[in-house]
């Protein structure tokens, strides 16, 4: 006599059985508040040190480790080099970690040939940087180079007047932080001309 078989069951069946069930939970566990990500229990993070992350795979893409390079790329080569030369990709031979070539951006031929002049001083600074002979080779190619952020002019100083108007405005207000802080917004907005 053959035994009987018992039913097959599909995924989206048994699926729906286990969400059905009871969650077996110790009573500890069950009144316990749900933890908080441990980001959270550090306190407030620093942008920086998300922004790592964040250009990884981009910079990596390009041949770029990490961000260093980028950022500190003025001082690796000075900033008369680095205000006409910017760092645009890093080609590693297949399989290794240094002799790399490093393909920069010069915003005019002139740039280029003072360029041609300075590849053997840049190639020893931006090794000495990494602290071993991560780079080898330069090439050069002219383009327009990325736009900048141009620092902001420091607003005009405030007026005798402009100051008088904002201690008439929050003269009636009683809580002394919040005078101040009110104090400190409306000089600075009218310094800005708003």
């Amino acid at each position: 006599m053959v035994a009987p078989q018992k039913p097959r069951l599909s995924k989206a069946q048994l699926a729906a059985a286990v969400d059905k069930a009871p969650a077996k939970r110790s009573k500890a566990a069950q009144e316990a508040p749900p933890e908080k990500p441990r980001r959270w229990r550090q306190g407030p993070v620093n942008i920086g040190n998300l922004t790592g992350r964040l250009t990884r795979p981009a910079l990596g893409k390009r041949g770029f480790a990490g961000a260093e390079i980028l950022s500190h790329w003025p001082t690796i080569v000075g900033a008369e080099l680095s205000a006409f030369a910017c760092p645009m990709e890093v080609k590693y031979p297949r399989g290794r970690n240094a002799g790399a070539t490093l393909h920069l951006r010069v915003s005019h031929g002139a740039a280029a040939a003072m360029l041609q002049m300075k590849i053997p001083a840049i190639i020893e600074r931006i090794n000495r940087f990494f602290g071993y002979e991560a780079v080898v080779q330069v090439q050069a190619a002219q383009g327009p180079m990325p736009v900048r952020a141009r620092p902001q002019a420091a607003p005009a100083p405030l007026t005798a007047a402009a100051a008088a108007q904002v201690e008439r405005e929050v003269a009636a207000i009683a809580s002394e932080p919040l005078k101040a802080a009110l104090m400190k917004l409306g000089k600075t907005l009218q310094q800005r001309g708003r």
